[in-house]
């Protein structure tokens, strides 16, 4: 009789020690679903070496083009690519296309 008493204790054991893995699995497994998932909506802080840039919001009136917006903010000496480029990080934009009544933001001073 005490051959079955130490074989159950032994899975009884292996039970509770798969049971205990399982579970620092699973707990593993959230905090990487916590922590992805913040990211996904967490606020994005931009850094930029010349210090923080002032922006306005910006409603996409129809026939606005980046391009063109961007020609009537950038000063005559500036390069209209470089302030479009820096309106598509500011809005992480993958494409330049924008449709009416979209809100973007952008420099106030180009």
């Amino acid at each position: 009789m005490s051959e079955k008493g130490s074989g159950c204790k032994a899975r009884s054991a292996a039970n509770r020690h798969r049971i205990m893995r399982n579970r620092v699995v699973a707990a593993l497994a959230l905090a990487v679903v916590v922590f992805f998932g913040w990211q996904a909506v967490a606020p994005h802080v931009a850094n930029s070496a010349t210090g923080d840039a002032d922006v306005v919001s910006y409603t996409v009136r129809p026939g606005d083009t980046l391009w063109s917006y961007a020609q009537q903010i950038t000063p005559e000496n500036k390069n209209v690519g470089d302030t479009v480029a820096e309106i598509m990080d500011l809005n992480r934009l993958d494409s330049a296309q924008l449709q009416p009544g979209q809100r973007i933001m952008v420099p106030e001073e180009a």
